[in-house]
C-alpha cells in the first residue's frame, strides 16, 4: 500500500454519539475506542462512526475490534500490543485494512515495525489522565530520536497532549497527536476541537515551512514575521520566562500574540526554527543599538527556554552548548562581530531584564561566542550614581553610548542612565546589579570599549 499520510489532528472518541458534535468543526482523523459493551453495540456504533465519517470525508480507525471493523467495511484499525496476540494480521492485510499499532519501549516498536504498521504510536508523551498507565512519560525527546528511526513510517504523539503539547509534539517530529479528554472532558468540545484544528493547521497544509537555516534545527513554523529591512548586524538572546516550553512555543507561533523569534533553544539542547532568517521575527520590541531604532530588521534572535527570574536557575550545560553552536554559526554566516552578540536587556534597558544576570555568558565565550571581560576592583575609582552630575557622568554616559546602548550625553545621572548601567552590569558585571557605575563597572566598559573590533 502507498505510505500514508496522517492528519495532524487525531481525534479519538469513546462513542460514535460525539461524531455528529465534532466531525463538523473539521476533524479529518477519528478514532473510535469502545470499551465494555457488548458486541452489539459495539457493531452499531462502528457502522455510525464508518457513515458519518464517510459523509464528512473523515479517516475512520476502529480501535482493537479489528473482526468487526473488517465485517463493517472499515479499513482501518488500530491494536494495542495486546490485541496483537488475537489478530490475525494476515487476514487484515488481505481485505486492505490498514494497521496503527500502539507502542511504548523498543521491543513494541520492533515488534510494530516487523508487521509493517502503517503507523506507530509511541505514548504516554505528557502524564495522562484517561487511564494508569505501566510506562513513564515519554517526552519529546524520545519522540524525535524515534521518528529519527522510524522514517517514513507516520509517528503519533499520544499522551496527555493539549494544543500547547501538541505543537511542540508535532515540532518534535511526530506526524499526528492524539487527543481523548482534552477534548472530551472540556466543558466547550467544540470551541476546544477548533483549537486543536488551529494550533495543527501549519503541519495540515504545510503554510510556513522552509528549509532550515541551521543544519541542526527543526522546523515549527511562526506566522509572526515580516520584511526585513535592515541588514543583520547584530544576534539578540532573550530567555522565554514562560513556565514550560509548550506555552512558550505556542505563544510565539499565535499569530494573536505578534511576538516571535527565529530560534528556540530547549532544555535539552533540541533547537527549533520559528522563522527564516531572511525574515524579520518580532522578537525585539522597541529597541536601539549602536544607533539602530529596527532591532528586529537588524538582528537575529534566539529564545532560550528558561522560566526567567521567577525561577532563576541554571542553564542546562546541553541548553548552553546548543546555544553556542547555534549563535557561532549564525554569527559565522552573517559576519556579527562578538561585541554585537547582545542580550535582550542590552538593547532595551528598563523594560527586558533577559536572559539574566544569571545567563553564563562566560562560558558562552568560552565556546567562541560574544565578549566576556576580566573582573577588576578599579580601585580609587569614584562610584557615580544616580542624582550626580559633571565630567564623570559625562564621561561614563559617552562610554555607554560608544559601546552602543542609547544614552544621552547630558551629564546628569538619571533614570535612563541607570537603565544603561544595570543592562551593562547584567551583561559584564552580573554579581552586583544595582545601576552605580563603581569603579570595576567604568573599568570593565573600558576594558571592552578597547576590545571594540577585535575577534574572538
Amino acid at each position: 500500500m502507498a505510505a500514508l499520510r496522517l492528519d495532524p489532528f487525531y481525534l479519538i472518541v469513546d462513542d460514535a454519539d460525539w461524531l455528529s458534535r465534532l466531525l463538523p468543526q473539521g476533524a479529518k482523523l477519528v478514532q473510535l475506542r469502545v470499551k465494555d459493551r457488548a458486541e452489539p453495540d459495539v457493531r452499531a456504533q462502528i457502522a455510525t462512526a464508518r457513515e458519518m465519517c464517510a459523509r464528512h470525508g473523515a479517516q475512520l480507525v476502529v480501535n482493537d475490534y479489528w473482526r468487526l471493523a473488517m465485517e463493517e467495511g472499515c479499513d482501518f484499525v488500530h491494536l494495542g500490543q495486546s490485541d496483537l496476540d488475537a489478530a490475525d494480521i494476515p487476514a487484515l492485510r488481505r481485505a486492505g485494512v490498514r494497521l496503527g499499532v500502539s507502542t511504548h519501549d523498543e521491543a513494541e516498536l520492533g515488534r510494530a515495525l516487523s508487521l509493517d504498521a502503517d503507523y506507530v504510536a509511541l505514548g504516554p508523551i505528557y502524564p495522562t489522565l484517561l487511564k494508569q498507565m505501566d510506562f513513564a512519560p515519554q517526552g519529546l525527546a524520545r519522540l524525535s530520536a524515534w521518528k529519527a528511526q522510524i522514517g517514513e513510517t507516520p509517528l503519533v504523539a499520544i499522551g496527555g497532549l493539549t494544543p500547547e503539547r501538541a505543537i511542540a509534539a508535532l515540532a518534535a517530529g511526530a506526524d499526528s497527536a492524539c487527543v481523548v479528554t482534552d477534548i472530551l472532558r472540556n466543558a466547550e468540545p467544540e470551541a476546544r476541537a477548533r483549537e486543536w484544528l488551529s494550533a495543527t493547521q501549519p503541519w495540515r497544509d504545510g503554510e510556513g515551512f522552509f528549509a532550515p537555516d541551521y543544519a541542526d534545527a527543526r522546523v515549527c513554523p511562526s506566522p509572526n514575521h515580516g520584511a526585513r529591512l535592515r541588514p543583520i548586524s547584530s544576534l539578540v538572546l532573550h530567555y522565554t520566562g514562560m513556565p514550560t516550553a509548550e506555552s512558550a512555543l505556542a505563544l510565539l507561533c499565535n499569530a494573536r500574540s505578534e511576538v516571535s523569534a527565529h530560534y528556540v533553544v530547549n532544555e535539552d539542547g533540541s533547537v527549533l526554527q520559528l522563522v527564516p532568517e531572511s525574515r524579520r521575527a518580532w522578537h525585539a520590541g522597541k529597541s536601539f543599538w549602536a544607533g539602530e531604532t529596527d532591532m528586529n530588521s537588524a538582528s537575529i534572535g534566539i529564545e532560550i527556554v528558561h522560566p526567567g527570574h521567577d525561577d532563576p536557575r541554571p542553564y542546562p550545560a546541553a541548553q548552553i552548548e546548543a546555544t553556542a553552536a547555534l549563535a557561532k554559526d549564525i554569527c559565522r554566516r552573517h559576519a556579527i562581530p562578538p561585541e554585537r552578540v547582545l542580550a535582550h536587556s542590552d538593547i532595551a534597558p528598563g523594560r527586558k531584564r533577559d536572559p539574566g544576570e544569571f545567563f553564563p555568558w562566560e562560558e558562552l565565550a568560552r565556546l567562541g561566542v560574544g565578549r566576556v571581560v576580566e573582573q577588576n576592583p578599579g580601585l580609587g575609582a569614584t562610584t557615580v550614581s544616580l542624582g550626580d552630575a559633571g565630567a564623570k557622568v559625562a564621561s561614563l554616559q559617552r562610554d555607554l553610548a560608544a559601546y552602543g546602548y542609547r544614552v544621552e550625553q547630558t551629564g546628569v545621572y538619571d533614570a535612563q542612565t541607570v537603565q544603561a548601567v544595570e543592562a551593562f552590569q547584567r551583561h559584564f558585571r552580573p554579581a552586583n546589579v544595582d545601576g552605580r557605575a563603581d569603579g570595576e563597572t567604568r573599568v570593565a566598559l573600558a576594558n571592552l570599549l578597547a576590545t571594540l573590533g577585535e575577534s574572538v
